[in-house]
């Protein structure tokens, strides 16, 4: 019978070699990803045969399982439903990618599959971000040269142990300034403050914009094969076109020339955050759904 259990940040080095299993360019299979966001989802994982498995409480309560990663995805998908009969449980499989649906309809011919619009991940190519060219980018470069002209003396600084405190300082501030409500936002605004606690043991990369002294923005990341993932952007509004200015310097600074793609995750059904990323022109929709299956 598979063993979950809780996931924590101790964990992080035993799931980051699984990434490299998944093909797939969605969030939900990056460190930032998976660990920012278990709490919120009650992660549990088990490792069968080297092959990688989690259990969360997905939307509206239900238990769920992700797509095994690793080696024996067959094997370890046999356990699993036994694991769920002996459990007197649906098997449920939660933001399923589109490379993976085959899989699971192979086996399961008569599963039941809803995607989820509210999760699908916003894929950019790199390359557009940095350069913003053409008409369909002219309102994204107008606030990058008002912020340039207004702010002439910026800097684009990685983060590091030098200046981490002062990161988490201006992180504080922002959020004492801008509380969210929503449960979700909340979440979300605890786990940065987590994340930049600790910092070095999630291994992603991050800068920040300053200008005269001044932080003004933050953003953060990892990659995994050739995408590029931001987890974290956060940005001081007073100083207009700062957001557009932490995104390409971010992407000028970090990306390689193997970085073909840049996730910049999902909207959650936010219409303002879903207005924004579809403004920036994605190169695609990346895909999630539910899987149900009657075993």
């Amino acid at each position: 019978m598979l063993n979950f259990a809780k996931l924590t940040l101790n964990d992080i080095e035993t799931v980051r070699p699984f990434l490299r299993f998944q093909k797939s360019r969605i969030c939900d299979y990056s460190v930032g990803g998976i660990f920012m966001w278990r709490e919120y989802f009650k992660t549990q994982f088990t490792i069968f045969k080297n092959t990688l498995l989690f259990k969360v409480r997905y939307l509206n309560g239900t238990t769920a399982f992700t797509v095994p990663i690793g080696e024996k995805q067959q094997e370890a998908l046999i356990k699993l439903e036994s694991y769920c009969r002996e459990n007197f449980m649906p098997l449920v499989f939660c933001t399923v990618p589109d490379n993976s649906i085959g899989l699971l309809a192979e086996r399961y011919p008569r599963a039941t599959v809803k995607q989820e619009r509210n999760w699908y991940d916003y894929l950019y190519r790199t390359q557009d971000l940095i350069d913003l060219k053409g008409r369909k980018y002219d309102g994204q470069r107008n606030h990058i040269h008002k912020f340039h002209k207004l702010y002439p003396d910026f800097s684009f600084k990685e983060i590091n142990e030098e200046n981490l405190t002062y990161v988490k300082d201006f992180y504080a501030e922002l959020h004492k300034n801008h509380p969210k409500p929503s449960p979700i936002a909340k979440e979300e605004s605890y786990r940065t403050a987590e994340l930049l606690d600790n910092y070095k043991k999630y291994g992603l990369f991050g800068g920040c914009i300053v200008t005269d002294g001044t932080i003004v923005s933050m953003s953060i990341g990892e990659r995994v094969n050739d995408t590029l993932f931001v987890h974290v952007e956060k940005a001081d509004i007073r100083y207009q076109g700062v957001y557009q200015v932490a995104m390409q310097e971010f992407l000028k600074h970090f990306a390689g020339e193997n970085d073909t793609f840049v996730n910049r995750e999902e909207d959650v059904g936010d219409a303002g955050l879903r207005k924004s990323k579809l403004s920036y022109h994605p190169a695609e929709l990346l895909k999630k759904s539910t899987v149900q299956v009657n075993i």
